[in-house]
């Protein structure tokens, strides 16, 4: 019998066509691709031939490798230099890289956050004579807009002509979000009245959002009248946007006649329309009319939340019914709610500020038995109740862990 030579399983998988079945293989079957895997598998595909494997394998590889290892990203410093070696590398090895290729090396930069990075990869490309497409535009955008240089991203969106291609609405709709998050709702409101596209309703409630929070209801009035004239249906952020604006400045009037008009055009409101309505009730200590809106919701499929019980526990602790409060506590339970860190300082704070400190301390304990680290507002709540009644000296003696 004739044996095999050791050379001819290396000789097999020196071939293109090999190499790249076997990439694609393990890049589309492994959940997390290491990076020390990703490394061997490029280096056999640089040394195979007949033929020389195709950049799209190439890219396939790299998107593997850039959005499996996101712990190794964000823990290693040599992670990215050694991701960007491979871009260097396949450049040298004589198979070009193509718009996705650099797109896919842009995605990671601006998942990372690290948008002078991926403005390099860009420039490289644009050098190479390659064109970029909407998609790596937008993430540049989006990666300025996340590092909140939004004189820079307009100055982007204005350049896209040049580029050859007319911005999007997703584009526009980023840069106006990163103005209004800059608190420059003008310049945002500009350049939706200079839009070379359509706006959506997403570009809309953006400016009106921004409106509301800035306690100009007449202006926010007056874009939203201006979006049902173009055709541009409101959706439930909208109107959510609208209703918070008017509780905002204690105009409940009006804020029930938007919710209303919300519910007669028929959309459903959700959690969080229901929250902010619930909330403001509950400050004007009517927790019991608050209450009922949370039967509405379940009645109407809507399922509430943490915050809609939060909300609920504040406004019963701040009129005193903690009857009230042990019943919604069994609620949470049954619906099998966790309470989080505003829960328990919800109660802490109500317990202490009706002399119930002896209550706020159980309520601190379970807290840290239940594994829910307290906070500043936790420690500060409890220190000031015990101070009230004269007895901070029980924080020496305490068993409980500070």
């Amino acid at each position: 019998m004739k044996k095999t030579t050791a050379a001819a399983p290396s000789s097999y998988f020196l071939r293109g066509g090999n190499v790249e079945r076997l990439v694609r293989e393990r890049c589309r079957s492994e959940k997390h691709l290491p990076m020390e895997d990703a490394l061997h598998l490029f280096d056999k595909l640089t040394a195979a031939k007949h033929p020389i494997p195709d950049v799209s394998t190439y890219n396939i590889l790299f998107t593997s490798v850039t959005r499996k290892n996101h712990h190794q990203a964000s823990s290693s410093s040599n992670f990215f230099p050694t991701i960007f070696s491979l871009l260097n590398k396949l450049n040298r090895s004589g198979t070009s890289p193509n718009t996705v290729t650099y797109a896919i090396f842009i995605d990671f930069c601006g998942r990372y956050n690290n948008v002078d990075l991926a403005f390099a990869v860009f420039s490289c490309m644009l050098r190479r004579g390659w064109i970029p497409d909407i998609i790596i535009v937008s993430s540049l955008l989006n990666g300025l807009c996340v590092k909140k240089r939004y004189s820079a991203a307009a100055q982007l969106l204005d350049k896209m002509p040049q580029l050859g291609f007319v911005p999007d609405v997703v584009s526009y709709n980023t840069v106006i979000k990163g103005h209004c998050e800059s608190g420059n709702t003008d310049l945002a409101i500009d350049l939706l009245r200079k839009m070379d596209t359509k706006p959506s309703v997403v570009t809309y409630t953006t400016v009106i959002n921004a409106r509301c929070r800035q306690g100009n209801m007449t202006s926010a009035s007056e874009l939203f009248e201006e979006m049902v004239s173009m055709g541009i249906q409101p959706d439930v952020v909208t109107y959510t946007s609208i209703i918070r604006g008017h509780l905002v400045l204690g105009r409940w009037k009006e804020a029930s006649g938007i919710f209303k008009e919300m519910v007669d055009r028929g959309l459903a409101p959700d959690a969080v329309t229901f929250n902010i309505l619930m909330d403001y009730i509950c400050k004007q200590e009517k927790t019991i009319e608050a209450h009922k809106l949370l039967n509405l919701m379940v009645e109407r499929g809507e399922k509430p939340d943490i915050i809609t019980y939060n909300v609920l526990l504040h406004g019963y602790c701040l009129e005193g019914r903690f009857e009230k409060v042990d019943e919604l506590l069994s609620s949470m339970s049954r619906e099998g709610l966790r309470h989080d860190v505003r829960s328990y300082n919800v109660l802490i704070d109500g317990y202490s500020k009706n002399q119930k400190v002896e209550k706020a301390m159980d309520v601190f304990k379970k807290m840290q038995q239940e594994g829910v680290q307290p906070n500043a507002i936790t420690y500060n709540t409890l220190l000031d109740g015990l101070c009230k009644i004269g007895k901070w000296r029980k924080l020496k003696t305490s068993s409980v862990k500070w």
